[in-house]
């Protein structure tokens, strides 16, 4: 299953200037006990953090909001993009233009 994880801390100072509320989104594929979560860092960087189904608990205690977005656990890497926002429109095949910020694909998926 792949799922979309929203959190209002990024270390980035780009993210903290013009993103209000969410700050930082990352796809994540669930299969079975086994979760992994494909982090942006820069372009030509997405580092895949394993975790266990029991840690996603612990993701939305500190803040994290996850979306169950799909079935699909085909995920495709794309090496250019340049924000978190972009990785994930592009993981997830959304491709509308006006998505730039992590609250705006959350609002955009809330309505599907």
């Amino acid at each position: 299953m792949l799922y979309i994880g929203f959190s209002n801390y990024s270390h980035k100072i780009h993210a903290r200037l013009f993103c209000r509320e969410i700050k930082h989104c990352a796809p994540i594929i669930v299969d079975g006990d086994t979760v992994i979560i494909y982090q942006f860092v820069r372009i030509n960087k997405i580092v895949k953090i394993f975790i266990k189904r029991t840690d996603l608990k612990k993701l939305k205690k500190h803040g994290w909001q996850i979306i169950k977005y799909s079935n699909d656990d085909h995920i495709q890497l794309n090496r250019f993009c340049l924000t978190c926002v972009q990785f994930t429109k592009y993981a997830c095949g959304i491709k509308d233009i006006r998505i730039q910020t992590p609250m705006g694909l959350l609002k955009y998926l809330n309505k599907k």
